[in-house]
């Protein structure tokens, strides 16, 4: 999928949307965080090749829908669209891998397919860049371009796929499946974020925080999330999030750390294009670029914390040693200005995109060391549950302290209006400034994103603390069979198959 962001700060302009600019990310995400679960239910369910084809064909609609959208909020509705198919996309890769080859050699492809995750989100920002910057093409050609490449990805599934073997609770009546896959509780998990990402957005911005419908929106989360926990109680194996995975230590400090790290970085993913453009003048092709630093370095911290992981047989230390330099990235933003040089924007880049890398992978990995073998597809679902969760809110607080910390610096400032430049966007308030209060205005714009980039460092040091709650263990020797890292007795009555696991997760 094409990456949006440096097409945002056009978007915002255009649409005069900047009070919309957590949704583009937060709508995707949060359809996506909130179907995993259940997407990942459905492949044990159904035909897997039909269900994989399905997800591709919603992607694609949504794709469509934000293309063509005429005004902002039929753009997040495309985007939430999309992010509904890539849940499909996500669980029904691994359910594939699974059935596809053998056990040994998913542990040689799956780095393979992280890898080239990592050479679109590389290639993303530039491409998306350069067509947002092309007067002919316009930002609208980052959603079109999906087609054509999804239109391929279709067909390699369907003809190389074959006929994949039944899906393992296809047997089952179809009562029993709906109560598998749980889908009120994936209704409510989507209401409570949605309610959250709302307060978050209008709180203190479009309406103060005492009012009743940010209010409303907090007691709906609460009221909500006490529904949605009574049902994951009572529901037990058909939870979509069982209860009891929150017993052991490590998976819910696993929980927390993922969360918390994948919020850092998705939001300076999302604001650093925002600095480049609003406040430096960049082209989004030139933002693309400058953004190659956190990209890059992000993939060779993930090819690195790998390899030490799997030769040192721990993952705890590179938690304890990646969160704080995290932390450390996001905090140095504080030292830029609008015309700071290439060297220091680069190293901050480089310091967060190396050091998320490095940790990331960790809670991945302790999930599978301390959990039984039966609840090691559920905690892995779960670990990417909250991965997406960080990712979700990210953009909507980002969005939150940027508005209310630039209208605050552009509060009396004789000859702008504050309100007029929040809807201009992110490119079209210099068209509205005096030039002669240009650069006043530009100093309160990156003293604005300084505010979010708070959330850069805070995330990361409370990610920290989560660490040090993980119990010290090591990876099983290579040559064990996952079986004997756990102590379990190995027999094929307790294991039918590997992908039996999968793809009812």
């Amino acid at each position: 999928m094409m990456h949006p962001a440096t097409a945002i700060p056009q978007i915002t302009s255009d649409f005069n949307s900047l009070n919309d600019i957590g949704w583009y990310g937060s709508s995707y995400l949060i359809a996506q965080m909130a179907l995993l679960p259940t997407c990942g239910r459905i492949y044990a369910c159904y035909n897997i090749k039909w269900v994989y084809c399905l997800s591709l064909v919603v992607f694609e609609l949504g794709s469509i829908i934000s293309a063509v959208a005429p005004n902002s909020i039929v753009l997040i509705v495309g985007r939430a669209i999309t992010g509904m198919g890539a849940a499909g996309l996500v669980s029904g890769t691994t359910t594939i891998l699974a059935y596809s080859v053998a056990l040994k050699m998913q542990a040689k492809l799956s780095p393979v397919v992280l890898g080239m995750y990592n050479i679109g989100s590389t290639v993303g920002p530039l491409v998306g860049g350069a067509i947002t910057d092309n007067k002919k093409l316009t930002w609208r050609f980052v959603f079109w371009i999906n087609l054509p490449f999804g239109a391929v990805g279709l067909a390699l599934v369907w003809f190389t796929l074959g006929k994949p073997p039944p899906a393992v609770k296809g047997a089952l009546p179809w009562t029993q499946k709906m109560r598998h896959l749980d889908i009120p509780g994936a209704i409510l998990l989507l209401g409570a974020t949605v309610c959250l990402n709302l307060a978050l957005q209008w709180g203190g911005i479009v309406y103060p925080w005492s009012d009743s419908r940010v209010f409303g929106c907090l007691i709906g989360l609460a009221l909500i999330l006490l529904a949605f926990l009574g049902m994951q109680y009572f529901g037990k194996e058909n939870a979509t999030i069982p209860l009891h995975l929150f017993a052991n230590r490590t998976a819910w400090a696993s929980f927390g750390f993922m969360m918390l790290v994948q919020t850092a970085i998705v939001l300076q993913s999302y604001f650093w294009p925002l600095y480049f453009q609003s406040v430096r003048g960049d082209s989004a092709r030139d933002s693309g670029v400058k953004l190659l630093p956190l990209v890059i370095s992000n993939s060779l911290g993930m090819l690195a914390g790998g390899w030490t992981a799997s030769k040192t047989r721990h993952y705890v230390p590179l938690m304890w040693i990646g969160a704080p330099l995290l932390a450390v990235g996001g905090g140095l933003y504080q030292l830029m200005q609008k015309d700071t040089p290439a060297g220091p924007w680069i190293g901050y880049q480089i310091i967060s995109g190396a050091s998320y890398g490095m940790c990331s992978q960790m809670p991945i990995l302790a999930v599978q060391v301390v959990l039984s073998k039966a609840d090691i597809p559920t905690g892995l679902v779960v670990v990417m549950f909250f991965q997406m969760l960080g990712g979700a809110l990210a953009p909507a607080v980002g969005q939150n302290l940027l508005t209310d910390k630039l209208l605050r610096n552009l509060k009396g400032l004789p000859g702008v209006d504050g309100a007029a430049v929040v809807a201009a966007g992110g490119k079209g308030f210099t068209e509205i400034v005096p030039p002669a209060l240009m650069d006043v205005v530009l100093d309160a714009y990156n003293s604005a994103l300084k505010n979010v980039f708070w959330v850069g460092l805070a995330t990361p040091a409370v990610a920290w603390v989560f660490s040090w709650m993980m119990e010290w263990r090591q990876l099983p020797d290579s040559d064990a069979a996952p079986m004997d890292a756990h102590q379990e007795e190995s027999s094929l009555e307790e294991k039918p198959t590997n992908k039996e696991e999968i793809a009812s997760s």
